[in-house]
């Protein structure tokens, strides 16, 4: 699966009319239509945020690019808030493969002040969005009514302001992104994932949609691989995330996703011929980057056993380096493990 998006003429020319101060436009709506790899223009407006809620389709990935005025000192000062709405009816997968293709998504919608997530329709509202925008620039008040601070749901685990409760039990993280205002409901960038749902190895905690993701796999759906990392990159909290997953045999968007500063840990399918059968076999990638801090290095080796047991793979590789994750040096150590490689030169 590829990590770039294709932006369409119609989809470039909607951006520019949100951004120009020639123009009414105030929001622009993009949908993928179901292909992570494509964005298509919906519609665009002159009303406030809420008019994008008639168009939110709730088994889709959409975005709106939203301008507002903020008043600071006296003066209205334009701001761009990138909205990203994943529907309810997208499964964790599928919100895992729109992950993979992040980075394309922000850098085309660049440059923004703020992005926010959202999963509902209801939630894109004006006051939500200038909540958003007030909390980064410092214009919010943050001293509490005694009758607001009793309701007031706790903080989530890194944002700086408070987020909204859900009462299935999902607590939002803060997200990443250019803006340092990012409200995410998905944990750390827009689909990397803080699932509802999670089980303990040991030490560590595993989001249920890492084990949904290598059941897939394993049983024969077209995904041929998934990267997980530490939720906010901090082995230290113990909790193992999904960031992607992908069917392109290349295995070119996950390894995307393995970095320097980094820790990750990949599961593959790949085929190896035995005798000239094809045989599946499944791979455990754990990948610590140079350039990671020995603190982190030290914790994750602490959890290799933990890694092994959920991954359970016919052969792991430890890596540091992209020349030990690409494709032939994968296959070379699959060939090794099997005995079908040839030492014959």
């Amino acid at each position: 699966m590829s990590t770039e998006v294709n932006f369409p003429e119609d989809a470039r020319f909607a951006i520019e009319d949100v951004r120009s101060d020639s123009s009414d436009t105030k929001w622009a709506l993009f949908s993928h239509r179901g292909n992570p790899n494509e964005i298509f223009f919906v519609e665009k407006g002159t009303g406030e945020p809420e008019e994008i809620q008639q168009y939110l389709e709730e088994g889709e990935v959409m975005y709106a690019l939203v301008r507002v005025e903020e008043t600071i000192d006296l003066s209205e000062t334009v701001k761009f808030v990138l909205v990203y709405y994943s529907g309810p009816n997208v499964s964790f997968v599928a919100r895992a493969k729109y992950g993979v293709i992040t980075g394309s998504i922000k850098g085309n919608f660049a440059p923004y002040h703020n992005d926010m997530e959202i999963d509902s329709a209801d939630e894109l509202t004006n006051d939500a969005v200038m909540e958003v925008v007030k909390t980064t620039s410092g214009q919010k008040s943050k001293v509490l009514e005694a009758s607001e601070a009793k309701t007031r749901p706790e903080r989530g685990f890194t944002s700086g302001h408070t987020t909204k409760a859900d009462p299935s039990g999902y607590t939002p993280t803060k997200s990443t992104g250019p803006g340092s205002g990012n409200v995410g409901k998905h944990g750390s960038t827009f689909a990397g994932m803080k699932p509802k749902g999670s089980s303990k190895e040991a030490g560590l905690t595993f989001a249920d949609d890492i084990k949904e993701a290598i059941s897939n796999i394993r049983n024969g759906c077209t995904d041929t691989w998934c990267v997980c990392g530490y939720e906010d990159e901090i082995p230290k909290k113990g909790v193992v995330v999904l960031l992607g997953v992908g069917d392109d045999s290349t295995q070119d968007g996950m390894r995307a996703e393995f970095k320097d500063d980094n820790i990750r840990y990949g599961f593959v399918k790949v085929t190896d011929k035995v005798d000239d059968i094809a045989t599946v076999k499944f791979v455990c990638i754990q990948w610590i980057g140079e350039g990671v801090k020995p603190m982190a290095k030290a914790k994750a080796s602490t959890h290799k056993g933990e890694i092994e047991k959920v991954f359970d793979s016919h052969t792991t590789i430890f890596a540091t380096q992209a020349s030990e994750v690409n494709q032939r040096a994968v296959m070379d150590k699959v060939m090794s493990a099997s005995g079908s490689k040839s030492h014959v030169r």
